[in-house]
């Protein structure tokens, strides 16, 4: 099916939205302003297999981390304290540097927080979630360009994903080739030991259960197009990735990949039990500035 849509909605980024149209069957969506490809869904075309990684990644991927920024909605309490529940002192409030609550109804994404003991937080955090990103990143203000700590740490375990890696990377080439090659033109220029070998990808992003408010993938190349599919560890029901400005969510199951622009706003639906993993693969769009 194709489908050819203007956007309805100009969403607010950081914003929960649910959305009942979804859609369960292989469907490639344009903008009709633009022509461009916003994603190519296929159901049921990767080996369930496949998906059979390394323990310890999927431990990892279980992990917390607060760096998600909008993707995890406004920042608050709740979500500073999540993981923290029998640390003595645990985050009381979202504040300002100086200490000052947020005020109500602020649409921050991310803060500094107070203890409960009086202190301020040194770093702005989002809301926790689970969510681990490995392989390699570009340069940043507070480092160089590098694997992961954990990556480079579990080398073997991150090997395992390899396989999928490579199979997504394939079937990108085989349904939207125009833009893998576009993406191959960076991927090469990239240091072969920070990218994963034999894809047109350099990180892999592990969601848990993480139901994320709209956001766009700031960190992706801006010259081709990210891919997502779903491992199913548990039972759960809801979670679909949702395109909010174009009323449109898609029911991504095990096996099924999803070829899409991250830089379009996306979100989940609110997801009901436990077991939801997805991988989001990608180039981060300055790795080919980093040294060989």
């Amino acid at each position: 099916m194709e489908l050819y849509k203007n956007k309805i909605d100009n969403v607010i980024i950081g914003e929960f939205y649910k959305i009942d149209n979804i859609i369960n069957e292989d469907c490639d969506l344009y903008d009709i302003e633009t022509g461009e490809l916003i994603f190519c869904f296929k159901k049921n075309i990767i080996e369930k297999d496949i998906y059979n990684i390394d323990a310890k990644l999927i431990k990892h991927a279980s992990g917390l981390t607060y760096n998600r920024g909008a993707a995890t909605g406004t920042v608050n309490a709740k979500g500073l304290r999540k993981g923290m529940e029998k640390w003595s002192k645990k985050p009381e409030i979202p504040c300002d540097k100086e200490g000052n609550p947020l005020p109500e109804g602020h649409k921050k994404h991310s803060s500094y927080f107070k203890y409960e003991d009086g202190r301020i937080s040194k770093r702005m955090r989002s809301n926790s979630v689970a969510s681990q990103s490995v392989g390699g990143f570009d340069k940043s203000p507070q480092y160089p360009c590098r694997l992961t700590y954990w990556t480079k740490e579990h080398l073997e375990a991150y090997k395992s994903i390899f396989p999928l890696c490579q199979d997504i990377s394939d079937k990108y080439f085989s349904y939207c080739p125009d833009k893998w090659l576009h993406q191959h033109e960076k991927y090469k220029n990239c240091p072969e030991d920070l990218v994963i070998p034999e894809t047109n990808f350099s990180t892999l992003t592990i969601n848990m259960d993480f139901r994320t408010a709209a956001h766009r993938d700031k960190g992706d190349a801006k010259c081709g197009l990210t891919a997502f599919t779903i491992k199913k560890c548990g039972e759960y029901k809801g979670g679909e990735l949702c395109f909010p400005e174009y009323h449109i969510g898609l029911n991504i199951e095990e096996g099924d990949l999803l070829l899409f622009n991250p830089h379009e706003p996306h979100c989940n639906n609110p997801l009901v039990g436990k077991g939801r993993m997805s991988f989001v693969l990608y180039l981060r769009e300055k790795m080919d500035q980093c040294s060989t």
